[in-house]
């Protein structure tokens, strides 16, 4: 008879698909970080859009990227414009967030139900 070690463990179909889950989650939650920087990083650019078209007060028009195209447009309208883009910037990152959040619960869960039935077994901690 040979005797059952501690690293042979029997992983069931179950345990299996709790695993592939904890991974998918975690494959988006890297997806949603870099989505997130991203966000930042827009946010960041049209503050500072922002800050230069106060430097421009003084203009009647400036020109104002619409795609690939430049329009003249009032400092009224940019500066709405501009606010319009932050908003649903901000609020696009708020999603992001509040999935953020959903998946950590989500993986958090998982975590415990994996640890308590592999203990050491299992490495379920980012590198």
């Amino acid at each position: 008879m040979t005797s059952k070690t501690e690293n042979d463990m029997h992983v069931s179909f179950e345990d299996q698909q709790k695993i592939n889950k904890f991974a998918r989650h975690n494959a988006r939650l890297d997806d949603i970080i870099e989505e997130l920087k991203s966000k930042e990083h827009e946010l960041q650019a049209l503050e500072d859009a922002e800050s230069d078209l106060m430097l421009s007060m003084d203009k009647d028009k400036i020109s104002y990227r619409i795609g690939d195209v430049f329009a003249f447009i009032s400092i009224d309208e940019a500066q709405q414009m501009l606010d319009e883009k932050k908003e649903n910037v901000n609020l696009e990152a708020k999603a992001l967030r509040d999935q953020q959040e959903s998946i950590k619960q989500m993986m958090s869960d998982l975590k415990v139900q994996l640890y308590a039935k592999f203990g050491n077994n299992i490495n379920l901690e980012p590198e």
